[in-house]
């Protein structure tokens, strides 16, 4: 089981370098050391590992480590440089990205640049943390939270709950619970950077790493050569309004919803759904809303298990048709003929697990980093007692993912107030326009965000998907624009929009 460590040796020697030099800032960060990955997972790229201070105001302090991965450029000679990317969560681990670089970026593009995946600083394989010694402690507490709590005794086990996880963090994450917000992030990024000898950073973030694009651009706006933010966050709401951001995600999964519910009717038999679909699924929400259902020879199914069932597949177009399906099904056996439902449970909706791609890791780290990080960049209401208040009044205005969005952070009422944050200003002007893109119908960054994130930074433009998904997905259009930003920096035209290849429903 891997925990955290600061790295005292890595300490002393960046200390014994800093004597050897007229100032520590002015000595260049060492370059990355590459190798060949030995774990399976990455077997035929390259791996690598670098120390980054723990306190970046400490520069000669403790180091904490990044964990790194390569994919090299196809086109060495006519290499242009180093594209970082990362996926998103907060929590989400980036080396595994290289496994999916065609999806990332076309063959032109990745002929003439690395593509890096990193794990950022407390995740995956950069000295995660870690709220729980093992998994088993970690569900203890965990299961009891209710992902959409609505009986007294539901809101009490899942405040009582957050309240002993994020305690159990305090207690056992470490040092780096007080260092793990986005502007230490971005300043570890601009290492990597000069680690990797590129003189301006490239990187695609997206989902949350857009605020780490945003934060890195207004860090360095110099050192900025091509940015791409894909499925964008409001950079100032996220981080000096919170509350009021959780509310308007709540509103972005609505907003896709009934674009998925539109869609299944326009579609009519390709859409097993079809048919008021609206209307049905407002009833099967309602119904479970009231408790779970029981299956005769199919198990139970909750409002947790169809809430979390539903924003998860609105995440990626190439679920609606089988999920579609599923919600037909499971409106068969609880409001109509259970006989119509298929025999095997895999026919009802089940609420995600959240387990990452390592198989050997601790399966809680994406959990406790995404509050590590959230909870350091934005401050939310510190008294318990107020939640089910928010959550009332988010479900009032949007009953299917009102209430669970309105839980979702309750774990930050009792996290230490950190004082490393950035929450900005936005608006420097960067080396480059920065490239925003969003799809219209992204269920956990929706298209207002996007533009308000190309409002509010000083230097960017927004290229528009008509489509659905959360980030950019399904576009050559989109692809690109990609492949000719990163070569040359062209920038697309002011309000350019671009369509999906594919229908949601494809005709059978």
């Amino acid at each position: 089981m891997r925990r955290f460590a600061v790295r005292a040796g890595a300490a002393l020697a960046l200390t014994a370098a800093a004597l050897a030099v007229p100032s520590a800032a002015t000595a260049a960060p060492p370059s990355i050391a590459w190798s060949a990955c030995t774990e399976t997972a990455l077997l035929g790229f390259d791996c690598a590992t670098y120390e980054v201070p723990l306190d970046h105001d400490r520069p000669g302090g403790p180091t904490t480590t990044i964990a790194l991965s390569r994919r090299p450029a196809d086109d060495p000679a006519r290499k242009i440089g180093t594209i970082f990317v990362n996926p998103g969560g907060p929590g989400g681990a980036g080396r595994g990205m290289v496994r999916s670089s065609a999806r990332i970026a076309s063959p032109e593009v990745l002929a003439r640049f690395d593509l890096v995946g990193f794990d950022p600083r407390g995740i995956g394989a950069s000295d995660p943390v870690q709220c729980y010694p093992t998994d088993a402690e970690a569900e203890a507490v965990l299961s009891r939270i209710k992902g959409v709590p609505i009986t007294r005794e539901e809101i009490r086990s899942t405040l009582s709950a957050n309240w002993e996880y994020t305690e159990a963090c305090k207690r056992n994450m470490g040092p780096l619970l007080t260092h793990m917000s986005t502007l230490n992030v971005a300043k570890d990024l601009d290492l990597l950077r000069q680690g990797a000898g590129d003189s301006r950073l490239s990187f695609i973030g997206y989902s949350y790493g857009t605020l780490i694009g945003a934060t890195y651009a207004n860090l360095f706006p110099k050192k900025v050569r091509a940015i791409i933010i894909d499925g964008n966050v409001d950079p100032d709401q996220r981080t000096n309004h919170r509350l009021a951001n959780k509310f308007g995600r709540a509103g972005g999964f609505e907003i896709a919803l009934d674009g998925f519910l539109d869609e299944c009717d326009k579609a009519g038999a390709a859409c097993a759904f079809s048919g008021d679909a609206r209307g049905k699924f407002d009833r099967l929400r309602d119904r479970l809303r009231q408790g779970p259902a029981e299956i005769p020879g199919g198990g139970t199914v909750t409002i947790d298990d169809l809430v979390g069932y539903v924003g998860q597949i609105l995440y990626n177009m190439a679920n609606f048709p089988v999920a579609a399906q599923t919600l037909q099904n499971t409106y068969d056996a609880v409001l109509g003929d259970p006989a119509a439902l298929r025999a095997s449970a895999a026919g009802l909706p089940q609420a995600p697990t959240g387990r990452g791609w390592l198989g050997d890791a601790y399966a809680f780290n994406g959990n406790d980093s995404f509050f590590a990080v959230n909870c350091a960049d934005a401050p939310l209401p510190r008294n318990p007692a107020l939640y089910p208040g928010f959550a009332a009044a988010f479900e009032k205005a949007h009953p299917t993912f009102g209430r669970s969005e309105a839980f979702s952070e309750v774990g930050c009422a009792n996290w230490p107030i950190i004082k490393e944050a950035y929450d900005g200003p936005w608006n420097r002007r960067t080396a480059q326009t920065v490239l925003v893109v969003n799809p219209t119908y992204d269920p956990a960054t929706r298209y207002d965000f996007g533009v308000r994130m190309t409002r509010q930074l000083g230097n960017a433009r927004l290229l528009t998907l008509d489509g659905f998904g959360h980030t950019s997905r399904y576009s050559a259009c989109v692809t690109s624009w990609y492949t000719r930003y990163l070569l040359n920096g062209e920038v697309p035209p002011v309000g350019t929009r671009c369509k999906q290849d594919v229908a949601p429903f494809p005709a059978v």
